[in-house]
């Protein structure tokens, strides 16, 4: 499965792993720019998918309240 492709619980579950790096004996300044970016962008990701997923409650919840009203 590509990076795009991931299901929110993935791309969390990847961050976890990125902040759990910060946390370890592995550690290690040189990488920590590129680890921070990546985590900063999976971060992003996954609020933009949560706002998607939002979105999409709200339009069921107007289309079952239309319903509800005829």
């Amino acid at each position: 499965m590509t990076k795009n492709n991931l299901t929110i619980q993935e791309k969390i579950a990847q961050l976890d792993e990125v902040v759990a790096w910060f946390e370890s004996d592995d550690f290690e300044l040189e990488q920590a720019s590129a680890k921070l970016k990546a985590a900063a962008k999976l971060a992003s990701d996954i609020e933009h998918d949560l706002a998607n997923v939002a979105n999409d409650i709200q339009q069921v919840k107007q289309s079952f309240a239309s319903d509800q009203a005829a």
